[in-house]
């Protein structure tokens, strides 16, 4: 599942994520999140939210201008 945040609010973004997780997509697929490469603030916000709120793990790569986090949902979080 592809979750494109470079034009969504942080709100928005928190709320899909949120969303994915609790439907469980992060632990039956890879989840990536786009984030525009000049935007850090942004990334570093989703980042921690999704490891520490969601109990997941997130792995960031750069591309293309870009970054893209990956997430997974872990088996601790799965067990919830």
């Amino acid at each position: 599942m592809i979750i494109d945040a470079r034009e969504l609010s942080f709100d928005e973004t928190f709320k899909e994520l949120s969303d994915v997780v609790s439907h469980g997509f992060a632990s039956r697929d890879e989840v990536s999140v786009f984030v525009d490469a000049h935007d850090c603030e942004k990334l570093n916000l989703i980042t921690g939210f999704v490891e520490i709120l969601l109990d997941c793990k997130a792995r960031v790569v750069e591309a293309n201008g870009y970054y893209i986090l990956k997430i997974i949902q872990g088996p601790a979080a799965r067990a919830c």
